[in-house]
């Protein structure tokens, strides 16, 4: 890792771009700002992508030679809330927000692209869309990129957002799709006295606890598991007990789940409200896997709600964030290609992931430009991203440089 990576990052991190807060929308352009500036100085030609309600898209566009391919690099300046913007040195390691997600991984290319191209070195076009709301969904972005197909357009697309699995170099193979629901029970006008009512009128707490206790998964549509996925997940190990009859990759990738978030009713303060609770809601966090369409699942849910919700219990529904799945062809050219030049660098054979969580700008990727994102995670799993002391260890970082470094040269 060089001095100026270091330094650059230490810049980056420090812009405290939190979209989760209002307080931070001035942080958020600034951040914007020194992306697009940084790329200029490089001979990017750089503007802001705007929608509604979203902050700034960073767009960079750089033509080397009308003859070549053109790579588009996917990343996000947004972070987590959090209180360590100053990058610190660690054991090894550099601390600090956003340091993995995603201003570390970006940058990573960023620095290696705008290095290559004053060396006259790139052998692509590149295209950069860095934008600020990764972390709170971005529910203008699918039609963003619906609206700037022409200009986005791309041979292949590069996303770094991920993390490595037992040190050996990982590609994604697939995301698992979702959304998120929030039900509320009403068995009442109000909240009344449990002495006097316990008993003798539903509690929407006992309710809604019992409705919940009886959702399983929903597998409809789903694909089916092939035994060479399964020795695929099999093939790398991770300490953790599962609940579930697969390991814990094939549990997490290819297998639909619905997972309580929160319940909240009645009271919960100081001291005792003998009670019988008038409301009470549950937020469900559903994630569903290739062949599944959000859609589908969702009605399905609102069917199984309507059917097995007691008479006496007024219900609401709503669904927020409906995102598809994806699979990735991990046996194209590319894939092969890309998983060669990573076995050479990292000296490990590449591990396909089949990952539990969301990208939703890849499967709007392959939905709307019909191309298989190439996703190459390059952050340590033991990162701890979204929690205190974010890390990235520099002998990883040297590493995506280098592949970084050699993928995007001649």
């Amino acid at each position: 890792m060089t001095s100026d990576f270091k330094n650059l990052l230490t810049e980056y991190v420090a812009l405290r771009s939190v979209s989760t807060d209002p307080q931070y929308k001035g942080e958020m352009l600034k951040t914007a700002e020194w992306i697009k500036a940084y790329l200029q100085k490089f001979g990017f030609t750089v503007e802001f992508i705007q929608g509604p309600t979203c902050n700034p898209i960073v767009f960079g566009s750089l033509i080397v030679n009308p003859d070549f391919q053109t790579v588009l690099i996917y990343g996000h300046y947004d972070v987590q809330p959090s209180d360590q913007f100053d990058l610190k040195e660690i054991d090894g390691r550099l601390v600090g927000r956003g340091v993995v997600d995603n201003k570390g991984q970006n940058l990573i290319h960023i620095y290696t692209v705008c290095k290559l191209a004053s060396e006259g070195k790139l052998k692509y076009n590149i295209k950069f869309l860095i934008e600020g709301n990764e972390e709170t969904g971005n529910d203008d972005m699918s039609d963003l990129l619906r609206l700037h197909k022409d200009k986005l357009k791309s041979d292949i697309v590069l996303v770094s957002d991920g993390e490595i699995i037992n040190d050996r170099p990982t590609i994604e193979a697939s995301l698992r799709g979702g959304f998120n629901v929030k039900l509320i029970f009403k068995t009442a006008k109000n909240n009344v006295h449990s002495g006097i009512y316990g008993g003798a009128i539903p509690n929407a707490a006992f309710e809604l606890a019992k409705f919940v206790s009886g959702i399983t998964p929903i597998t409809v549509g789903m694909d089916e598991i092939t035994a060479d996925q399964i020795s695929n997940n099999a093939s790398v190990s991770m300490d953790i007990k599962t609940i579930g009859k697969y390991d814990f990759f094939t549990q997490t990738g290819l297998c639909p789940t619905i997972e309580v978030s929160g319940f909240k009713s009645g009271y919960i303060d100081t001291g005792f409200a003998n009670i019988v609770p008038a409301t009470a809601e549950v937020r469900l966090n559903f994630r569903i896997v290739t062949s599944q369409k959000p859609q589908d699942i969702l009605k399905l849910f609102e069917s199984y709600v309507a059917s097995n919700t007691p008479k006496y219990v007024e219900y609401e529904i709503k669904a927020v964030g409906l995102h598809n799945p994806v699979k990735l062809n991990t046996s194209s050219e590319l894939f092969i290609t890309t998983a060669k030049l990573l076995e050479g660098i990292y000296g490990k054979p590449v591990f396909f992931q089949n990952v539990g969580g969301a990208i939703p700008f890849i499967s709007d990727i392959k939905e709307i430009f019909g191309v298989d994102t190439l996703s190459v995670a390059l952050a340590n799993s033991d990162c701890n991203m979204h929690g205190d002391n974010e890390n990235f260890r520099i002998d990883l970082i040297d590493l995506g440089l280098q592949f970084s470094e050699r993928f995007f040269s001649v």
